[in-house]
């Protein structure tokens, strides 16, 4: 007994090591990309013929080409809150909590939905698991569900978002104009990458595998720690009553009217609906995405006055992409123009075959995405030297962007950067979900190792 504790003892102290690290010495994305616009500047300078001002005039040329994408991902987030913060999309998660009576029961359908509706919208999937992990922990509460494993559940949900329909880089190279399409020489459809049948093959797979993952890592009923009394209270308060009886004006009317949503947003859906049938899915992209969600954000709300109160609530989330996206641009800059990117992509290539390249994506990828946080922005400092690397070894460019995506989710679950919003949601501390998104990060990199190097050229 004395051994096992002391066994427990030094996991704990371990765990505790390696969250101090990254809660310590791991800083805000800010930082992070003023601190590798530095980095990158110097290295430019070593292994280039550039000038310092040279590098200079490189930054500024790069600086604002990200004006688009920036905007676009803004809507991307905001889209998905909103949606997700719709009354009709809550009132749907409690009654589907409902369902299952087993403990069992509820963990499966809590990764398939949160799952599918991730990978639909990684915007969309944050807010879902989040509300569904609330519900699940205030409404089946005595039936020993330990509460930081609901969490964990949640937040590990971005196994599946890594390479849904929403995510930056398959969207982006699928755009017309983007900043790739020359070196790509064209566009990359989204049927090559998210939309595959190598993809969704994988994708399938791991839904399927991850309720029994998550059945095996649950806490026995008799060891869980449900949800404490203090949060279970804080959770189910009831919120303000609105005064009914007070006359609202003509304009007031209008603002709280369900018909002109309604109609913008039946008039949206229909056009993206004609637009796949008749284009197909190889052609959306950023931009036809962001239209069906603004659409659908318009109609699971019931009024304006609704629609903006929400869009204001979720313009809350997009500052690091409005202030941050120009920088990485410039990084763009610095890579591209200085000619660092030839110089990173002949180190690939000297270190990789075309059967072992996109696994030794997902593997790079992961290990900067625990540093750098951000697989939208990130793909914009990788992609110029990733992409040739894999064009001189013959490994279709799709392949990179696959290998990227999967890779770049998988460090967040040992990493606390995306947790924040769990974690202030939940009321919980990095160090108590840890223990179950390790396992889970084991699992993604077991799998996707496998994957990339079993099939390193698709299907």
């Amino acid at each position: 007994m004395a051994q096992a504790n002391s066994q427990n003892a030094q996991k704990k102290t371990i765990t505790d090591k390696f969250i101090e690290f990254s809660l310590n010495y791991i800083p805000d994305s800010m930082v992070f990309v003023l601190g590798l616009t530095v980095f990158v500047f110097v290295l430019a300078l070593i292994f280039t013929d550039s000038t310092p001002w040279g590098l200079v005039e490189d930054y500024a040329k790069g600086f604002w080409e990200l004006l688009s994408f920036s905007m676009q991902m803004c809507l991307m987030m905001i889209s998905g809150f909103v949606i997700a913060n719709a009354k009709p999309v809550r009132r749907g998660i409690v009654r589907l909590i409902d369902w299952p009576k087993t403990r069992g029961g509820t963990i499966a359908l809590f990764a398939l939905i949160t799952g599918v509706i991730s990978w639909l919208h990684w915007g969309v999937g944050l807010m879902a698991t989040i509300i569904m992990g609330k519900e699940i922990a205030i409404r089946k509460r005595g039936q020993g569900f330990h509460y930081a494993f609901i969490v964990a559940m949640a937040y590990t949900s971005m196994n599946i978002m890594a390479n849904g329909i929403s995510q930056a880089a398959p969207l982006l190279s699928a755009t017309p104009g983007n900043f790739m399409e020359k070196i790509m020489g064209g566009i990359v459809p989204i049927s090559q990458t998210s939309l595959s049948p190598y993809m969704m093959t994988f994708l399938v797979l791991e839904l399927l595998a991850l309720p029994v993952v998550y059945y095996l890592l649950m806490p026995k009923k008799e060891k869980a720690v449900e949800i404490s009394d203090e949060l279970y209270k804080e959770f189910t308060a009831e919120p303000e009553k609105v005064d009914a009886s007070k006359k609202l004006t003509p304009a007031e009317r209008w603002e709280r009217s369900r018909v002109l949503n309604t109609l913008i947003a039946l008039l949206i859906l229909i056009w993206f609906g004609d637009h796949v049938i008749t284009e197909g899915v190889s052609k959306i992209n950023l931009n036809t995405i962001n239209f069906a969600l603004f659409g659908l954000g318009l109609l699971f709300h019931d009024s304006p006055h609704s629609y903006i109160e929400s869009v204001k609530e979720g313009a809350t989330t997009v500052y690091g992409v409005i202030i941050q996206f120009p920088l990485y641009a410039g990084i763009f800059g610095l890579i591209t123009f200085s000619g660092l990117a030839d110089e990173i992509t002949e180190l690939f290539i000297s270190i990789a075959t075309p059967g072992t390249y996109p696994w030794i994506v997902f593997i790079y990828t992961g290990i900067m995405d625990f540093f750098v946080p951000s697989a939208g922005s990130k793909f914009v400092i990788e992609a110029p030297y990733l992409v040739p690397a894999a064009q001189h070894l013959g490994v279709p460019v799709s392949q990179v962007i696959n290998a990227y995506g999967t890779g770049a989710q998988m460090a967040n679950l040992i990493q606390p950067f995306w947790a924040i919003a769990y974690l202030a949601a939940f009321r919980l501390r990095f160090q108590e979900i840890l223990p179950f998104t390790f396992m889970l990060w084991l699992f993604v990199f077991i799998a996707g190792s496998l994957w990339f190097l079993i099939f390193p050229f698709g299907w």
